[in-house]
């Protein structure tokens, strides 16, 4: 059966089957106020390879439970996070006692060939080279949730998310520092793997203050909560459903595809492989600002998956399980502030992270690449460091407890009704290897969302961006003498930073199915000017939700 006839077939019966089971979630109510916020959710190359050991941005990405707390008055200029349509004004509509929603996402992408004085064929054990082929290939990638959401009390929600997913990103997510592909989680597979994503508790002390409804949304209930307010969130989640999120460049899954776009490319936020981890946000809301505090669980090992991976992630995964708790965690504060400039909405956010993980040093692992037992043994300081494989060799070699801290500075503006721009800022301490999201050490975005209204299609979204990201000096060295990243390593480096510009076509062909087209170019790949550029990214993709 040709690939074309094949991915329609399977696209068809994925979207009659989620289709079917939403319709078939009525939405009960019960007399009690809602007190949550809604979501904006956010969430590999060579198929025959192995599965990779790398995390997830995740997707991750996952979007924002926390986008209910701006001020009533305050609409995006663009749809929420997931680039659906929002839900019609449901604030006169009973509390629901529970809801299940479902989400279908494919996405096919593909790069033309490009030119490179070398490419690094290290990590063949993975079945390919951390350098970006420069033949091109093309991926694709698909994702199935379902999600449950279950009023415990009044004023407490419970949450649960069934996540299946399958494809691989371009190279297995490996060779560009701000990866093209927010879908691509970074453990590819051939056939369809299961995970709980999420499966938390959120319970809402409202303080007084105007009420403000919440709408029915994939991990919200319908119902009502004051303006004044604390929100504990409680279990597996993803850091970005809370913080660092964005009115226009969130969610892959329907607005910009990058990396560095879904979130903050400098802050290594607590993840597994799949983009999920485990911990606590607390949440103080007032009528124009929020302060954001959260706790989470690190990997016990570098692109691993935590403990949970054990129970709920099918097939399980063998190096599954936490660094020490209390020893290895990552903490997180953000604040945000929200306002207008000529009626139109906008918010500020700052942001200061400090991870603490089991974790290698870039300086110490290019020592100890250099010291004379070691080249005895492996011969050049390359083979050693390209030895790392998230657990053991090369930098992983220089285990110790670490902390690496950074700060976000997360903007979005309506110009106009139908116009928005955006940016992140980012930076991180530079001396200990990425642990569980990119290799960036600084990253600054840039760009704009307009909506279609202009051509009579008020649901469309054309976006805009240019990334510019970067690396430490200890990184540079690091990378040089032939180190491996995350992401990143061609064997040596003649470092630049690197640049990327995406731009994307939404089109809503229903209410609950849209389509995009999406085109990215990237200079000096991984941070390397004798590599690329890569002239152009394309990717389709396919959205249903309900």
């Amino acid at each position: 059966m040709p690939f074309e006839t094949l991915f329609r077939v399977r696209a068809t019966v994925c979207v009659s089957i989620l289709s079917t089971l939403a319709a078939c979630a009525p939405a009960r109510a019960q007399e009690s106020p809602q007190p949550a916020q809604p979501l904006a959710r956010q969430t590999d190359s060579t198929p025959d390879a192995p599965m990779p050991q790398i995390t997830l941005p995740a997707r991750n990405a996952p979007g924002s439970i926390t986008q209910a707390s701006a001020a009533p008055t305050q609409t995006p200029a663009t749809s929420p996070a997931h680039n659906t349509p929002s839900a019609s004004d449901e604030s006169n509509k009973p509390p629901q006692t529970y809801n299940l929603h479902a989400q279908y996402t494919f996405t096919g992408m593909t790069y033309t060939s490009f030119g490179a004085q070398y490419s690094n064929p290290a990590y063949l054990v993975y079945g390919t080279g951390s350098s970006l082929p420069t033949q091109g290939q093309a991926r694709e990638t698909q994702s199935v949730d379902g999600y449950f959401g279950y009023r415990l009390l009044a004023n407490t929600e419970f949450h649960f998310d069934a996540l299946l997913w399958q494809g691989y990103g371009l190279n297995n997510t490996y060779g560009i520092g701000d990866f093209p592909d927010g879908e691509a989680f970074k453990v590819g597979v051939r056939y369809p793997h299961f995970a709980v994503a999420r499966f938390f508790t959120r319970t809402t002390i409202n303080l007084g203050g105007p009420e403000q409804a919440v709408d029915d949304d994939l991990l919200t209930l319908r119902g009502k909560q004051d303006t004044n307010r604390i929100t504990i969130t409680i279990g597996r989640m993803s850091v970005k459903d809370i913080f660092d999120n964005n009115q226009y460049s969130n969610d892959p899954r329907g607005q910009f595809m990058n990396w560095a776009l879904m979130a903050n490319a400098a802050y290594d936020y607590p993840a597994d492989a799949l983009g999920f981890t485990t911990g606590i946000a607390i949440e103080g809301n007032t009528s124009n600002w929020t302060l954001r505090y959260g706790w989470f669980q690190m990997s016990k090992y570098r692109n691993q998956f935590t403990a949970e991976g054990l129970y709920l992630v099918l097939p399980t995964e063998p190096l599954s399980g936490d660094g020490k708790i209390f020893y290895d965690w990552g903490m997180v504060s953000e604040l945000e502030h929200r306002h207008t400039i000529a009626t139109h909405p906008g918010a500020v956010r700052l942001l200061v992270f400090d991870d603490r993980s089991n974790n290698g040093s870039y300086k110490a692992a290019v020592a100890l690449a250099n010291d004379p037992a070691t080249l005895a043994i492996w011969g050049t300081p390359a083979a050693f460091l390209a030895s790392a494989n998230g657990v053991t060799g090369g930098i992983d070699d220089t285990h110790a407890l670490r902390n690496t801290w950074g700060l976000g500075l997360n903007t979005d503006q309506e110009v106009t009704k139908n116009i928005g721009v955006f940016s992140r800022i980012g930076w991180n301490s530079g001396q200990n290897s990425g642990f569980e999201f990119t290799d960036t050490n600084w990253t600054a975005t840039f760009g704009a969302s307009i909506k279609g209204e202009k051509w009579k299609q008020p649901e469309d979204v054309i976006g805009a961006a240019f990334i510019l990201s970067g690396i430490s000096k200890a990184n540079q060295v690091y990378h040089a003498e032939g180190g491996i990243g995350i992401l990143t390593g061609d064997g040596a480096l003649n470092y630049g930073s690197e640049k990327n510009v995406e731009l994307y076509y939404d089109h809503q062909f229903s209410k609950y199915f849209h389509g995009t087209v999406d085109y990215q170019f990237v200079d000096d790949p991984a941070y390397n000017k004798d590599r690329g550029p890569v002239p152009a990214i394309f990717a389709i993709r396919l959205h249903y939700e309900r």
